[in-house]
């Protein structure tokens, strides 16, 4: 004889569902007013620091002092990694913001931004280098952070002008990664006559992301369209000027 669900079993499920719906709604709305500032102060992956700075900071920081309240364990896990990562863009905004001059980089100090202690969670203040390499990295193991993680720099990858949000977390990080490997050529690119991939600096210093050192091509060439499995692998050089829209 077959059993029929119960009717506890659909209550739970819709039940979980609407705390789902709920829990995206309430972050999303946390995230509306990072959104709005992206939209008006990053054009084409460039940021114009200078009116972020002399026209918005008191909604940045407002943003932070919000977000830093934010229970995170409590979220999904989408709604989780598009909060580190809102958390870490916005936290190295500020940071510019706070250290702007011209000429900045934030290589400025041995990169003592990175290590400064700067990131404000629920659970205590950590670095930049500690939200990537102790929290986002080793909790969710998913290589297409490297190309929403922006560190303020030329050659990283272009910040989007839209905040992340759970609910289209996947669809945004898949596209933003194709885009970024294959098109385009300032950061990623390929020499066919040389039959040679000229990848970013980031597969080389995070190369156990992407499978390990021995692995990169295998990785590449999973995520590209075009047949690199005989092509020798180089590494461009990182451009640290700030990624600044003049």
């Amino acid at each position: 004889m077959k059993h029929r669900p119960s009717r506890l079993f659909f209550v739970v499920v819709l039940t979980v569902g609407f705390l789902t719906s709920l829990t995206h709604a309430q972050t999303d709305a946390t995230h509306a007013a990072f959104d709005k500032l992206l939209k008006q102060y990053v054009r084409n992956g460039l940021v114009t620091y200078v009116p972020l700075r002399d026209e918005a900071l008191p909604q940045l920081n407002s943003y932070l002092d919000q977000i830093a309240k934010l229970d995170i364990a409590a979220l999904s896990k989408n709604d989780q990694l598009a909060a580190y990562i809102n958390i870490y863009n916005a936290t190295m905004l500020k940071a510019v913001c706070d250290r702007y001059m011209p000429g900045y980089s934030p290589s400025n100090d041995n990169f003592k931004v990175f290590s400064e202690k700067l990131v404000r969670l629920k659970t205590g203040t950590i670095s930049l280098n500690d939200l990537e390499n102790t929290v986002i990295r080793p909790t969710f193991k998913d290589p297409r952070i490297h190309v929403a993680l922006v560190c303020g720099a030329v050659s990283c990858p272009p910040l989007i002008d839209t905040a992340y949000t759970g609910k289209t977390l996947d669809m945004v990080l898949d596209a933003k990664f194709k885009d970024w490997l294959v098109n385009d050529p300032t950061r990623n690119k390929i020499n066919q006559d040389r039959r040679t991939i000229y990848l970013s600096k980031i597969f080389d210093w995070y190369a156990d992301d992407f499978g390990g050192k021995d692995n990169i091509l295998k990785f590449v060439d999973q995520h590209h369209p075009a047949k690199l499995k005989s092509y020798a692998v180089k590494y461009l050089d990182y451009d640290w000027s700030l990624n600044i829209r003049k």
